[in-house]
């Protein structure tokens, strides 16, 4: 999806506490196996 918007040098970490972040959420039980929190980097191309 970020490549198709014009994104390059994508970088996807997960969140160290993603597990216990998403808990915090109080979504249900077993959402934090789901889903993941994570930091996205990323340069848009053509700025």
């Amino acid at each position: 999806m970020l490549k198709k918007t014009g994104f390059v040098d994508i970088d996807i970490k997960n969140k160290e506490e993603s597990n216990k972040i998403i808990k915090s959420w109080n979504f249900g039980e077993g959402t934090e196996n789901m889903v993941l929190s994570a930091y996205i980097r990323a340069k848009k191309t053509g700025l």
